[in-house]
């Protein structure tokens, strides 16, 4: 597990672009075990901390034109002016890397997610706690999740992932510079409402692990997680 031991600044790396090189092979290899894309589709995601405070930021620019035709009109979409807001409180936008798998017969809807932890996701408390509260969001919903945190630095988002959802307990948490692999499965059983866990903690110099990738209402892929990094540092 050569990531690990990479000083990413002295190699004049980007550990971001590795992630969303990584996120294409998990989506090529869950794509793979499909016999067609027609229902069940994976797709790799990713956005900067920054393109989202810049779209967020372009809303003050007003509603956007209309267009028909491929070609914009002199009208713009209706817009609310409302009042101004009783409070403003402090968001911590982040960096988002992984892999959406979605079910067609269901809208599109978001089955399982693989969730890459980033650099701005250790960047401090807040970062963590804003990346624990997307996984939970996800879990809460029914959907898979596998978190891979293959990076330098403390998993924080492991503490405050706990406290959400109850999934990481102290016994569990990563510590020293092992990197951490979390897989959720949301389910019924016997008509309780539970969550299913494997964790995972890997040394360097070690593979990763073949995890389960659970579809919600349907089956586990299978997500071999030390061939799809190797492939990614092929490509």
């Amino acid at each position: 597990m050569p990531l690990l031991d990479i000083d990413w600044a002295k190699n004049d790396r980007d550990p971001f672009a590795f992630l969303v090189n990584w996120s294409a092979c998990v989506a090529d290899a869950l794509n793979a075990q499909l016999p067609n894309t027609e229902r069940f589709l994976a797709e790799s995601f990713h956005r900067t901390r920054l393109k989202t405070g810049e779209e967020i930021a372009g809303f003050a620019g007003g509603p956007p034109v209309v267009s028909a035709g491929g070609q914009d009109t002199d009208q713009k979409y209706p817009a609310f002016d409302p009042p101004a807001p009783t409070f403003v409180a402090p968001a911590r936008f982040t960096d988002r890397v992984g892999v959406n798998v979605s079910d067609a017969h269901h809208g599109r809807r978001v089955t399982a997610v693989v969730m890459f932890v980033t650099p701005d996701n250790k960047a401090d408390s807040d970062s963590s706690l804003a990346f624990a509260v997307r996984a939970a969001a996800l879990m809460s919903r029914g959907a898979g999740v596998v978190i891979v945190d293959a990076l330098p630095g403390p998993a924080s988002w492991a503490t405050h992932l706990h406290s959400l959802v109850g999934v990481y307990p102290i016994t569990k948490r990563p510590r020293g510079t092992d990197a951490p692999v979390l897989v959720v499965h949301p389910q019924v059983q016997g008509g309780a409402e539970q969550f299913a866990v494997w964790h995972y903690a890997v040394a360097s110099g070690f593979p990763l692990p073949t995890v389960p990738v659970p579809i919600r209402g349907a089956m586990n892929l299978k997500l071999d997680l030390e061939a799809t990094y190797a492939a990614a540092c092929e490509r």
